[in-house]
């Protein structure tokens, strides 16, 4: 039976991830995934785990259904309180760019700009989307008017236990479902069966758009040491490759569009349909 074995959701793109047993599904990902992110204040341009894969030491947990905390323990720095429903000035609006696409960003407030400031050695802001701004999801893969928000591109990532199962068998050093940051994780599938999926259907929600995920070098970083596999890399772009891209599980959109829908750890996968059926 395949079932829903794990939720992750990110705040803020490229800290570590919260695992929880359900989250309220969105059109743009799940609620709360990858609502903001960080930038370079003076190259102006989003700040990831390839250039700072220290950004690994901060937890992140939900106090509340609407706070959450940000903590490096192993600095003498207070930890940062952040207002998830926090209302930013709507004047203050600028541009940042994500990967190919050009997004229309607000920062939050000054004490969260100067904590990460001060974390990562160079002036950053924390933003959120500005409103009613749409980042489109790639044309060829999703319909017109289907967003997404500080995900690298779509708003959901599916990976397959079994999958990584296969790729830790060609490993001496193994690695966790972590390095591949995913939203959703599931078991009970055969390995690389997910790249013939057309759509699944959870718990009565439809996931479509399918895209094979590309990886780049932060599979290789161990969160916890950040340390680096050295093998991992050469290993996938040998027997994980399609069209000379590193593939690691699939990105996906949601169909349905339902207020008050929802996914939980076990939901049934009730019905796959398959590209080659």
């Amino acid at each position: 039976m395949k079932t829903i074995s794990k939720i992750i959701i990110y705040p803020i793109k490229s800290l570590n991830g919260i695992s929880v047993p359900s989250a309220k599904l969105t059109p743009a990902g799940f609620n709360n995934d990858r609502k903001f992110m960080l930038v370079d204040v003076i190259e102006n341009k989003m700040i990831t785990l390839r250039e700072f894969p220290d950004l690994y030491k901060l937890n992140v947990r939900f106090i509340t259904n609407d706070l959450m905390q940000i903590e490096n323990k192993n600095k003498d720095q207070k930890p940062l309180l952040i207002n998830l429903n926090h209302l930013s000035d709507l004047n203050d609006i600028k541009k940042v760019k994500i990967w190919d696409d050009l997004v229309e960003v607000q920062h939050i407030y000054e004490e969260a700009n100067d904590w990460f400031s001060n974390e990562l050695g160079i002036k950053c802001q924390l933003v959120q989307m500005a409103p009613n701004f749409l980042r489109q999801v790639d044309l060829r893969f999703a319909p017109p008017g289907q967003g997404v928000l500080f995900a690298d591109g779509f708003p959901f990532l599916i990976c397959a236990e079994s999958t990584l199962n296969l790729i830790n068998n060609h490993l001496e050093k193994q690695v966790s479902m972590i390095h591949f940051r995913p939203n959703i994780v599931v078991k009970g599938t055969q390995p690389n069966e997910e790249y013939n999926w057309s759509s699944i259907n959870i718990n009565n929600q439809t996931f479509c758009s399918f895209k094979p995920c590309a990886r780049c070098k932060i599979i290789s970083i161990y969160p916890d040491s950040r340390e680096i596999n050295d093998e991992i890399i050469p290993l996938m772009a040998e027997k994980f490759n399609q069209q000379n891209k590193i593939i690691f599980g699939i990105n996906a959109c949601w169909q349905n569009n339902m207020s008050h829908a929802e996914l939980k750890v076990g939901d049934v996968l009730t019905s796959v349909n398959k590209t080659n059926q």
